[in-house]
């Protein structure tokens, strides 16, 4: 049977209307597929944590369980010196992330807790020297280690956190006496770090008025408390924002703990 031109137009349209219904069917498929397999992005916000420094005293470990009692339940990272005569993974729950080295008196001293919860990621101690023992006027010092140790935020952000004890000030008699070694260490340790960092400590001065300028040498900001005993707090990298600095209440250590709420930013 021979068809007409105009029969022919006619199949000839209902034809192509069935092919471009199937392109289109086609299409849309493949583009639910792709956006399937390409998650939505939700922008990183900044973190943030709450910081406290505490000086143990050389307590044992039944006065440091109940010294957290007031550190711990407001803190996410806790910067602990003096610690050389407990030993804090024994005494703190699954809870927490312990990086202290027990190996010798004074690599114990100084640690890093950490709240499991409140980060992504947590790095190994790394211990780097302060300055070596020595022989101060009015009493020796054993050797002094900044405890390092690296954390990745829930925002992906890695930040580098370390606790230190400097020296007392009777260590600083001059250049190349122990206070200044280890200011010196701690400048060149700030800027080799290559990441964000917190640094909590027992300065063994008052914090914001070192006469080592260790803020001035390293861009870091200091931040203690404005009365009381001023000699414990925190250095911070200048895109770290800081805010309620506080001293917590009184432990059984001749310390009060002190607290603070940092702000890292989105990467």
């Amino acid at each position: 049977m021979t068809l007409r031109p105009t029969s022919l137009m006619k199949r000839l349209v209902t034809l192509s209307g069935a092919a471009l219904a199937v392109l289109a069917a086609s299409g849309a498929a493949v583009a639910s597929v792709r956006s399937a397999a390409t998650p939505s992005v939700t922008p990183l916000a900044a973190e943030r944590l709450r910081v406290v420094t505490a000086n143990l005293a050389f307590r044992g470990p039944d006065a440091v369980r109940q010294d957290w009692s007031t550190i711990g339940p407001d803190a996410d990272i806790v910067f602990v010196q003096e610690a050389k005569n407990v030993r804090l993974r024994d005494i703190l729950g699954d809870g927490w992330a312990v990086r202290q080295d027990t190996s010798s008196e004074d690599r114990q001293g100084s640690a890093v807790v950490i709240r499991k919860s409140a980060v992504r990621d947590i790095g190994d101690l790394q211990l780097v020297k302060g300055t070596e023992a020595s022989g101060c006027p009015d009493g020796g010092i054993l050797t002094r280690w900044i405890a390092q140790v690296d954390v990745q935020l829930n925002n992906n952000r890695w930040v580098r956190t370390a606790s230190l004890h400097m020296p007392p000030p009777r260590c600083q008699t001059g250049p190349g006496s122990p206070y200044a070694v280890m200011a010196d260490n701690v400048v060149a340790f700030a800027k080799r770090s290559g990441r964000l960092l917190v640094l909590g400590a027992d300065w063994n001065k008052v914090v914001d008025e070192d006469p080592n300028d260790i803020g001035a040498r390293t861009g870091l900001l200091p931040r203690g408390p404005d009365s009381g005993h001023r000699i414990d707090g925190f250095y911070v990298s200048p895109a770290i924002t800081t805010s309620g600095l506080q001293q917590l209440p009184q432990t059984g250590s001749d310390h009060r703990p002190v607290q603070m709420t940092v702000v890292v930013p989105e990467p």
